[in-house]
Formats: C-alpha cells, structure tokens, sequence
C-alpha cells in the first residue's frame, strides 16, 4: 500500500441512528455500520478481491476434516485502553452468543443445525474452533464476528446485565469506557445531532510497515433524516461522501466540477424491495387471529399471490421513481451478485388480463363496476405498511396502489415510522401486508434466517415451529444442504433452486432493484471501489494530501 499522509476529517450523513453500541444485541444495519469502525474480527473481507484476509488473526489453519479451524493471533494486540488483546477474549465473545441468557440472532448464524462451535483456547495467541458440520460460510462469517472485551464486559455477563451494557446511554456521557480494537474509537455523541469518532492510537493495522493507521484523526457522522437536505449538503461541498438516489443523478451530477466530487455509477444494487403479504395463522394475546381468516386464506393462495405479481407495473416504477435507473426483479437476487444470481426464475411482467384469469381461477369474481371479490363476496382490499422515511418506497407504494386500482382492488396505504414498522411485523403481528427491502449480497449462508421457515427474518410467517408448507420445507432443505458443503457449484445449485422455488410461490413479490451512485470529494486518495458493498470499506486506509 503506497504511503499515505496522516491527518485530516472525513464527513458523512446518516439518516438513522444506532440503536446500541452492544454487538450482542445489534441487529439494524445503522449499529452494525458503527460496530464494523469500532470492532476487528479474526479476519477481514476484501470486497475487490472477493476473500477472506487476516485480520486480528494472522494466520489460520484449515485441518483435513474441514470443520477444525485454528487461528493465531497477532503479536502485541490491544484494547483501546491499553489491555492485551487475547485468546480469552475470542473464548469470551462465544460464550456471550451463546449464553441461553443472552437471546441473539448470532447465535443462529453461528451454528449448525441448532448445534453450537466448539471453541478452545490453545494458548494466549492461538484459538482453535469446531464446527459441528461442515459449515462453508465459516471463514466468511469470521470476517463480521467482532470480538467483545473480556476486561470490561465479564462481570455484565455474570450478573446477567450484559445486554443492557454499552447503550446509547453510554456512548453519550462516557465514551471512553466503550473500549474498540478497531480503528475508531467514539469521542462523543450528541442523539438527533452527530457522532465524533476519532482514531484509535492503538490499532494494530500499519501502512509502509510503520505509520499507524487510521492515517485520518476524526470520522464525523451526522444525523439528517430528511433526504434530500443531506444530499445537498454533499452537492454543496460539505460532506464527503454520499449515497444518491436515482432520481437525483443528474442535478448533483451538474455539481462535480464546482465542488470538486464524483459520481461512482456501480451498477444494479444488490438491494432487493419486496412486499409480502401475512401469513401468520396465529392469534394475539386477546385470542384474536392476527389476520381476518377469509384474508388470511387470499394470502396463503398462490395464485393470489402470482396475480398480484402480474398486476404490478415494474417498469412504470423504474420510469416513474427511479427516472430508468432499475431492474425489475424476479427472485431474492439481483444481477449485482454475479456469482450467486440465478436469471432463469420465473418472470411475471405487467400482465393485468393473466393476472385476472388467475384471479378468476383462484375463485375470485369482479361485479359491474369491476370491484375484486373473493368467493363469500368478500371485497378484495388490504393495507399495506412502509416505512414514511423512505420516498421510494413510499412512491413505489403509490404506483402499487394505482396498478392493483385496475384490476379491482383497493389498497389501503400507511405510512409509519421505522420504528413501529419493526414492532408490527416482528412482534405483534397485527397488519395485512407490508413493502420492505434488504441489503442483500454477499453469501446464501447470509439469509438462513430469512429463508429458513424458522427464522426470526422469514416475514410472511416467521418463527414457523415446523414447515408450514412442503415448498418451506424443501427450502429448509437445500439452505441446509448448501450451508454444509463445500463444493461450491453444489451450494449454487442449491441455491438456484430456492430462488426458482421463491419465484414460482412468490411469498416475497419481489419488484425493482435501483442502480447504485455514490458521490465521493476528490481529494481522497487510495479508494479502492468495489462492486458491491460500502465505498470507503477500506476507511482507515484512504488518506487527503
């Protein structure tokens, strides 16, 4: 890496806020994005190159069984606050996730078939992890399984009160005692205004073999929800780096030659945006099903749900919201994951006349004024929740709401806060439908809790004690199968086949997928861009003249 120059404040917007500051209880992509400038794991993750790479383990060996691993430490890691870093704190960490006490979905993730790593300590600087079967995400999973501080965090987790351990609270009036081994460290936090990191002087990355990193003093991050202010902070000249909407290219684009930035086209997302409707037979705590019965039996029907598919304009949502600047969608992947895509699921184009035979077959009848009804004359109308702080979503909402107008019926939209959102469709249970999005990317072994019938992350019905349907099931199956073997063309056929079966069943009517731009100042230097993933993934290593 060439030798860069030390010094210097990078600025960046954040539209949410971080939740805590406690890797065992992060489960929002905001915590996660501080957690990753505050806390190294085993090993890294290259974006350009697609592998793992050292991180606080230098090394690591792979036995002949394929499930023993065993990782040596760098010399002289430490904490923040000066204490050793050691083997006791990676035997520490696994302790946390899997203490019965301490409910984490990183528990799930690391293990197999409900069965947890086996984890011991060799010596002070060498680990050595099991797996109960072959695991083939495991090397990747290591790359975001940041390490918790023994020091610091053990008498929390004897008295039980770990997870209520390094809150929002803390961050605000004591910083200092939230210890990192990442390159940040937080130097104060102000909620609703901004957070300040500044770089850790005991991280243990170099450049040229003797100049510490993070070569910049301080990351500051401020908080702006509304969209558009924060990006013409940026088209301005007062932020570093932003993420833009399709629909703003081109006037920001105007801006490159007078504030000295540029915008980065990436290409299709891997982002996905999808409604789902509520399938959740269950019942509340009043015994009232969370779903009318008669409605639940419209979402559970395939064809209803294919229909619905059918009645949806996706390339009037790329022209009319993303100004052309999509995909449409088919299947839980988007063309941005090359290796993992499957491009021959099955398609469902604007087609409003299939969508009414399919209507039609599924027992469906429309009256004189074309109003949808359902066998017991039942009209055909549901409410479909977004969160209000996302325009797209919200315009994407909108133009569904018209296409379903025209095969008749009616869509009743709202629009809530994030925050309620989540409550809604994680723990309650009481709505009809609902339009999101993830992150996507990355490795299948990432979404078991999404495709897994009982992931907490499965929406239309999540938590299943057992498959709902021999189709979940069958996902179930090849999730697993492609999790425990490390013949990669098997795991890729495995995984084309979930996304042909999720195409087919369309429990996730998946729509569009935006084009990615980021704008990014000029003067930064050594910003490596990948393909998939954040810009600046490599922060501490990008320095200004």
């Amino acid at each position: 890496m060439p030798k860069g120059k030390q010094g210097g404040i990078f600025i960046e917007t954040s539209a949410a806020e971080p939740s805590t500051f406690n890797w065992l209880v992060s489960e929002d992509a905001t915590s996660a994005s501080f957690l990753n400038l505050m806390f190294d794991s085993l090993l890294s993750y290259d974006p350009i190159e697609d592998h793992v790479i050292p991180g606080l383990a230098k090394q690591w060996e792979v036995a002949p069984d394929n499930k023993t691993f065993r990782f040596k430490l760098r010399k002289g890691l430490s904490w923040s606050d000066g204490v050793p870093l050691t083997a006791d704190d990676v035997i520490f960490s696994f302790a946390c996730i899997y203490d019965p006490r301490f409910p984490n979905r990183n528990a799930y993730d690391l293990s197999v078939n409900g069965k947890p790593f086996k984890v011991e300590k060799i010596d002070d600087q060498t680990i050595q992890i099991q797996t109960p079967e072959i695991f083939a995400p495991f090397l990747r999973y290591m790359s975001g399984f940041p390490l918790m501080p023994k020091h610091i965090l053990e008498p929390y987790f004897k008295d039980g009160s770990l997870q209520n351990q390094w809150n929002i609270s803390t961050a605000k009036k004591d910083p200092k005692s939230i210890v990192a081994s990442g390159p940040f460290l937080i130097l104060s936090y102000n909620p609703g205004e901004r957070i300040v990191l500044e770089a850790n002087p005991r991280y243990w990355k170099k450049a040229d073999g003797d100049i510490r990193l993070p070569y910049i003093d301080y990351l500051i991050v401020k908080f702006v929800k509304d969209a558009n202010a924060s990006l013409i902070a940026f088209a301005s000249g007062q932020t570093d780096i932003e993420g833009i909407s399709p629909d703003n290219v081109a006037w920001v684009q105007k801006g490159e030659n007078i504030y000295h930035y540029t915008i980065y086209d990436r290409g299709p997302s891997t982002a996905s945006s999808f409604l789902w409707f509520n399938q959740n037979p269950g019942k509340n705590k009043n015994n009232d099903p969370y779903v009318l019965p008669y409605k639940l039996k419209w979402f559970q029907n395939r064809l209803f749900r294919q229909a619905i598919s059918y009645a949806i304009d996706r390339e009037g949502i790329i022209n009319g919201v993303l100004f052309g600047r999509g995909t449409p969608l088919w299947g839980p992947e988007t063309p941005a994951n090359v290796k993992w895509y499957n491009p021959n699921v099955k398609k469902y184009p604007y087609n409003p006349s299939l969508a009414l035979q399919l209507l039609e077959q599924a027992g469906f009848h429309r009256d004189a004024t074309g109003r949808l009804f359902d066998q017991d004359n039942h009209p055909v109308s549901f409410t479909l929740l977004t969160n209000q702080e996302n325009p797209i979503r919200t315009a994407m909402a909108t133009i569904f709401k018209e296409n379903l107008k025209q095969i008749g019926i009616e869509v009743l939209l709202q629009f809530i806060d994030f925050g309620t959102l989540v409550t809604k469709i994680s723990d309650s249970y009481e709505y009809e439908a609902c339009l999101l999005g993830l992150t996507g990317g990355g490795d299948p072994a990432d979404g078991m809790s999404v495709f897994m019938s009982k992931g907490r992350l499965h929406q239309w019905y999540p938590n299943q004690p057992q498959p709902a349907t021999p189709w979940e099931a069958e996902i179930d199956r090849l999730m697993v199968e492609q999790l425990t073997t490390l013949d990669e063309a098997k795991r890729i056929q495995c995984w084309f086949k979930v996304q042909e079966i999720m195409s087919e069943e369309q429990p996730y009517i998946y729509l569009v997928t935006p084009n990615t731009y980021v704008g990014l100042k000029n003067r930064w230097r050594n910003v490596k861009i990948p393909r998939i993933g954040p810009l600046v993934w490599n922060i501490e290593e990008i320095w200004t003249p």
